[in-house]
C-alpha cells in the first residue's frame, strides 16, 4: 500500500505556480490566462489617516492572501470576452455594451457565433474603457465557470445576474461575490492594500510594513505625461492617452502592479450606502484624459469615487482578483489514463481540462 501510494503520488505532474517571496513578481494563471501578483502579509494594519472622518479609515486591512492582476484587463482578454457574449444564437445577454474606448476593430460578417471583433497587432495591452460593474461581474462569472459558451456561465459564478436591478432608486445586485469563486471584482480593502501598502516599508520606529499616499510606492505626488516624461496615463490629452499600452510607465505600486494610476479608473465590489439609502460601487484612482489638478486628488489614498453599477462611461474599467491556487496540481482526468492522486489526509486539488477549473482529485 505505501509503494503504490508512492507511485500515484510520483505519477502526479505539478503545475509550478511559484510562490512570491517578495512584492513585484507576477504569475501568469493557467486557467484565465491573467498575470496575477500575489499579495501576501495576510492580516496587515488598515490605513489610519490624521483626520478621523476619512472614509478610507480603517480601510485596507486583509487577512488572507490573494492574488490581483498586474494589469487592468486589456484589449486582448475583453475581446475575447466580447466574441462569447456578444453575438449569440440564443438570446442576447442583458447589461453588454460594446465600448468605444479599446483597442480592437470591427470583423465581418457579424452573425451569431461568428468573431466579431479583432485586435490589430500591438493593441493587445491597450485598456478597456466603457465597462459597467454589472459587465465586470459578468466576466467574472465567465472566468469562473472556465470560459464556457454557455448561456450560464455569463449569469452566475461569482455574482448571481438575476439580482442586477432597481428597487426605486437602490440597486438590488448582488453585494458580495459567491463563496467559492475563482475570480472576482476586487473589494476595496484588497485594492487599496495591493496599490498603497507596502510590507517593506520601514517606519520611525523600525518596525516594516505600512502605508504610502500615493499608488506610486511614496508620498509624492505622480508626475503625469506621456511615458516619456510622465509615471501615470493621466493629466493630459495630447498625445493621445487611449492608445498608450498598459505597462508602459515603469512606475509600479508596492507589489508590482502597473496603471493603478493613469489607464482606467478601477471599479471594486465595495459598495457606499448614504443616510439616503442611496447606494454606489465604489472606484479608485485616476483615469486617462483626466487633468492633472483632479487626477494628484484622486491618487490619494484618502480619494476615491462611486457610481452606479449599470453604468458605463470611458473612464471605467477594472482589474481581477483571485484566489491563490495550490502550489501543485494533479494531471486532469483523461492526461494520464489510469492513472490517481495519491491518497493524502486532505484532498488534492486538479485541474479540469473539461471545466478548466479547480476540482478535488478523484481516488
Amino acid at each position: 500500500m505505501r509503494q503504490s501510494r508512492t507511485v500515484a503520488a510520483a505519477l502526479c505532474i505539478v503545475l509550478a505556480v511559484p510562490a512570491l517571496a517578495q512584492p513585484g513578481g507576477g504569475e501568469v494563471d493557467p486557467l484565465s490566462g491573467i498575470e496575477f501578483v500575489r499579495i501576501t502579509h495576510p492580516g496587515n494594519a488598515p490605513y489610519q489617516s490624521i483626520f478621523p472622518t476619512d472614509f478610507v479609515n480603517g480601510r485596507g486591512g486583509v487577512d488572507y492572501e490573494y492574488r490581483i492582476g498586474k494589469y487592468e484587463v486589456t484589449t486582448q482578454q475583453w475581446v475575447e470576452f466580447f466574441n462569447a457574449a456578444y453575438d449569440r444564437a440564443d438570446a442576447p445577454l442583458p447589461h453588454l455594451l460594446p465600448p468605444d474606448f479599446w483597442g480592437a476593430a470591427g470583423t465581418t460578417p457579424n452573425n451569431p457565433g461568428r468573431q466579431r471583433w479583432m485586435v490589430p497587432s500591438g493593441n493587445e495591452m491597450r485598456p478597456v474603457g466603457d465597462i459597467s460593474w454589472r459587465m465586470a461581474a459578468m466576466y467574472c462569472n465567465w472566468l469562473t465557470n472556465g470560459k464556457s459558451s454557455e448561456r450560464a456561465a455569463f449569469l452566475s459564478g461569482a455574482y448571481d445576474v438575476s439580482t442586477f436591478g432597481f428597487n426605486g432608486g437602490i440597486f438590488t445586485d448582488q453585494l458580495v461575490h459567491s463563496p467559492g469563486a475563482q475570480y472576482w471584482i476586487p473589494t476595496w480593502d484588497e485594492w487599496l492594500k495591493a496599490a498603497h501598502y507596502d510590507p517593506n516599508k520601514v517606519n520611525g520606529d523600525g518596525s516594516t510594513g505600512g502605508w504610502w499616499q500615493y499608488s506610486n510606492g511614496s508620498d509624492t505626488a505622480y508626475v503625469y505625461g506621456p511615458p516619456s516624461v510622465g509615471q501615470a496615463n493621466a493629466g493630459f490629452t495630447t498625445p493621445s492617452p487611449f492608445a498608450i499600452p498598459l505597462g508602459a510607465y515603469a512606475t509600479t505600486s508596492p507589489w508590482g502592479l502597473y496603471d493603478t494610476a493613469g489607464g482606467t479608473t478601477e471599479w471594486t465590489e465595495s459598495v457606499r450606502t448614504f443616510v439616503t439609502g442611496e447606494r454606489f460601487r465604489v472606484f479608485d484612482g485616476s483615469h486617462w484624459g483626466q487633468n492633472a489638478f483632479t487626477s494628484g486628488i484622486r491618487d490619494r489614498v484618502q480619494e476615491w469615487g462611486g457610481e452606479y453599477p449599470h453604468i458605463p462611461t470611458y473612464e471605467h474599467g477594472f482589474r481581477i482578483a483571485s484566489i491563490v491556487p495550490p502550489a501543485s496540481t494533479c494531471a486532469p482526468a483523461g492526461v494520464l489514463l489510469g492513472l490517481q492522486c495519491a491518497r493524502r489526509r486532505r484532498p488534492a486539488l486538479c485541474v479540469d481540462s473539461t471545466r478548466r477549473s479547480w476540482r478535488a482529485c478523484s481516488g
